[in-house]
């Protein structure tokens, strides 16, 4: 059981992080310290400047920033990354050099969320080879299609800029296999088993036909519609079909083919497993940073696991009470879990449409005019790489671009499509990204959106609020049916969700910090009901090469569980769930010691976003 990923621009940690559920926006208006605004403002268009992809997607309109016309795609050597390493230096120790005497406290805890962001990056890049760009499950190879089939094109232009960095794949993909060259001289390549997995996404990839290419029909589909709303002439869609063709086959393909080529040579044979980062010299330094960056403060990792620990068993009496009381209902619904959610019959529009009515409560009310979404369908030939649902946030300067992108062969139905939607519409990502972007605008205050990353906040939140939809489940279902019949099954789930979540991440801890084998996470799957050999090993290899991510996940949570005890403590009798949920859209993606001093600062009074 993985966690939804929205597709992230994987173009190399160490080159440019980029996730495109990043869940705020850069406003470039004037603040009230200049010069914190342009550092932020440097920041982001030096990553733009060397990732056209990137800047595609942030930016509407580029032309606005200056940049420059040249098309380009981040390219790794080990000179580079050094002089990456002395740059961010630098700016860190401008960063922390600033005077920021007269700015506010908005802007301070940003400077400092910024700090810990730079901090970590810095002390992550001591760590050479341990990160994995052809990572089976979330590597270059399976990220570029989504991404380059997302590619909107709006004009001949767009069309123009896409076919050039068609262009520039070969150079990127042979400067990642560069990386894995060195990594395996440093004894740290991928085990034989993991390879021939990655090997088998770039062969699956390269070896599908015209019909099922979507680099190939994605495209034909965008420029026939520019054909017809007569942008282009019947001439130049005819030059562009033929040039994509003639990339994609030509180029595109054999970079893929050449990857699989240089991973074949680069097996040993040595490593028939993979294990996890501990087992790397420095590993479990490696891990507790990695943990620490993602999550947004200074993790102990042991007594991060003792606490994950404790909550798991509290969930596991929890959920064993509800069985006992409740035996005869369990009993019955077993074979019959579709009769017992009447969710099943809406359509996600139904489930976007009472979910907005149902946060008025807990949340700002949803203004119509600020936001703005479409529902669209995954292309058909992109359906196999695709999760059930997913969320592109909108480019910078136009936050009315919102799209959940819905994959009809794997959509789920009733309540795990409701919370789905929860997690990546309302009061999740979508919400949560364009009223942090209100806030910022409103208080004229730059955004870390674009130069740094705030993992447990943006999936904690969206993980918090997925949750939080078992409630509104269970009163749309009695809307629909008039009964409470399935309260008791969504409870069930619930529960079941963040023990799942949970134990994931213990066993994220186990592998990487502790070099639990196979054979030691065993039992803990057998618990929910995993127990072919099969499945825990997929479950295993996920986690072993996906280190900190369901951490991100269900730490990032859990830290938001904290912020809200904290807030109850510190607000007394004016704290509400809207002034909590507020303050944490005002906020944004930080870092959560200063989302605990924001709470500690403002007490119950919030300003909060415009909503």
């Amino acid at each position: 059981m993985k966690p939804k990923k929205r597709a992230t621009l994987l173009l190399f940690c160490f080159l440019v992080i980029f996730s495109l559920g990043i869940s705020s926006f850069v406003y470039l208006h004037t603040t009230r310290d200049r010069a914190f605004q342009r550092l932020t403002e440097e920041l982001l268009l030096e990553n733009l400047e060397q990732n056209s992809l990137l800047t595609h997607f942030l930016v509407k309109n580029p032309d606005k920033l200056e940049l420059s016309e040249e098309i380009c795609l981040p390219i790794y050597s080990k000179d580079m990354e050094t002089e990456r390493i002395l740059r961010l230096q630098d700016l860190y120790d401008r960063l922390n050099a600033l005077d920021l005497s007269k700015a506010d406290s908005n802007e301070l805890l940003l400077r400092d969320s910024l700090s810990f962001y730079l901090a970590h990056s810095l002390k992550l890049s001591e760590f050479s080879y341990f990160e994995e760009p052809f990572s089976p499950y979330s590597g270059v190879q399976n990220e570029l299609p989504i991404l380059l089939t997302e590619y909107s094109m709006e004009s001949r232009e767009d069309i123009e800029s896409y076919l050039a960095i068609l262009s520039l794949l070969p150079d990127y993909l042979d400067s990642l296999c560069q990386y894995e060259k060195e990594k395996a001289a440093a004894g740290m390549f991928m085990s034989d088993a993991i390879a021939d997995e990655a090997i088998a996404s770039l062969d699956h990839f390269r070896n599908l036909n015209e019909m099922d290419n979507p680099l190939l029909t994605c495209f034909e589909a965008k420029v026939k519609a520019l054909l017809s709303s007569g942008a282009i002439t019947p001439e130049e869609y005819a030059h562009y079909i033929e040039e994509n063709t003639r990339l994609v086959t030509t180029v595109v393909l054999p970079a893929y083919e050449k990857t699989g080529d240089v991973l074949v040579l680069l097996k040993s044979g040595a490593r028939t497993s993979q294990q996890g980062v501990c087992t790397y010299e420095n590993g479990r330094q490696y891990y507790e940073i990695l943990v620490s960056s993602l999550l947004g403060e200074d993790i102990n990792v042991t007594a991060l696991k003792n606490a994950f620990t404790r909550q798991l068993m509290e969930d596991y009496a929890t959920l064993n009470k509800l069985l006992e009381s409740n035996p005869e209902y369990f009993i019955s619904m077993i074979g019959n879990e579709r009769t017992a959610d009447p969710l099943r019959q809406l359509s996600p529009e139904q489930c976007i449409e009472i979910l907005k009515n149902m946060i008025s409560n807990d949340f700002p009310a949803v203004d119509e005019s600020l936001y703005p979404y479409q529902l669209k369908d995954v292309e058909a030939s992109m359906e196999g790489y695709t999760n059930p649902a997913y969320y592109f946030t909108p480019p910078i300067d136009d936050s009315t671009q919102n799209v959940i992108y819905i994959n009809r062969s794997q959509t789920p139905e009733g309540i795990a499509l409701f919370t789905t939607l929860a997690h990546e519409g309302f009061p999740g990502h979508l919400y949560q990204s364009v009223a942090t972007a209100n806030s910022f605008a409103n208080n004229n205050l730059p955004s870390l959106s674009g130069i740094s990353y705030f993992g447990g906040y943006i999936e904690g939140y969206a993980t918090y609020v997925e949750l939080l939809s078992y409630e509104y489940a269970k009163q749309a279902a009695v809307n629909l049916t008039g009964n409470e019949d399935a309260s008791l099954y969504y409870e069930y789930l619930y529960y079941n969700r963040r023990i799942c979540l949970n134990l994931y991440s213990i066993l994220d801890i186990m592998i990487h910090y502790e070099n639990a084998s196979i054979g030691e996470i065993r039992p803990y799957l057998y618990k929910i009901g995993i127990t072919s050999d099969e499945d825990i090993r997929t479950v295993y290899n996920y986690i072993v090469m996906e280190p900190g991510t369901y951490i991100t996940y269900y730490g990032g949570y859990i830290k938001i569980l904290e912020c809200k005890n904290l807030a109850k403590d510190c607000w007394g009798d004016a704290y509400s769930e809207r002034a909590f949920h507020t303050l944490l859209l005002e906020l944004g993606p930080q870092s959560f010691d200063n989302i605990k001093k924001a709470i500690r600062q403002r007490g119950g009074t919030i300003s909060g976003p415009q909503a």
